[in-house]
């Protein structure tokens, strides 16, 4: 682990995944029937959860109080909680109130990883941690494995060292 978070030293082994296709529900036909799931080295996935708490610690800091994805403390519950108690006090007082409820399905595979590393680097995040998150992306690669047949390797796009510096 030491070798893989303080060296970015991830063997191409370790940074490959398989994709396997579970069914969504009973006798699926068309390929949105299907729920991709990669399956990831556990070394792999240990230096993530590491990542993962070192950034624990300050989103208390950098997330609004509003925000309730991210936070080990709050749930789906307190976020509909806030929402009903939002649309009883505009019909309580008679103050307008809109409510914008957006899909941010498949949000962070779309996300830009300029923008996060540039979002990390602006909230004080040290570059040796932003680099080893960025060789978690590094030479990165899937395949996708259908009825016991296995792909080609797919590379990742990985962020480059722009988005870092």
């Amino acid at each position: 682990m030491n070798d893989m978070y303080r060296d970015g030293k991830i063997t191409d082994q370790q940074n490959y995944g398989i994709i396997v296709c579970i069914p969504k529900q009973g006798n699926p036909t068309r390929p949105e029937d299907y729920r991709p799931l990669t399956l990831l080295t556990t070394d792999y996935k240990l230096l993530t959860r590491i990542i993962t708490n070192r950034l624990r610690i300050w989103m208390k800091d950098i997330l609004h109080p509003a925000q309730h994805c991210g936070l080990s403390e709050t749930t789906v519950f307190e976020a509909f909680a806030t929402i009903r108690d939002a649309v009883a006090y505009a019909e309580v007082s008679g103050t307008p109130l809109c409510i914008l409820s957006i899909d941010f399905k498949e949000a962070f595979d779309r996300i830009s990883h300029y923008y996060l590393f540039a979002t990390m680097r602006k909230h004080g995040l040290r570059k040796h941690f932003l680099l080893s998150i960025r060789n978690i992306y590094s030479n990165g690669t899937s395949a996708v494995q259908i009825n016991g047949f296995r792909s080609q390797p797919i590379p990742i796009k990985a962020p480059s060292d722009r988005d870092v510096d």
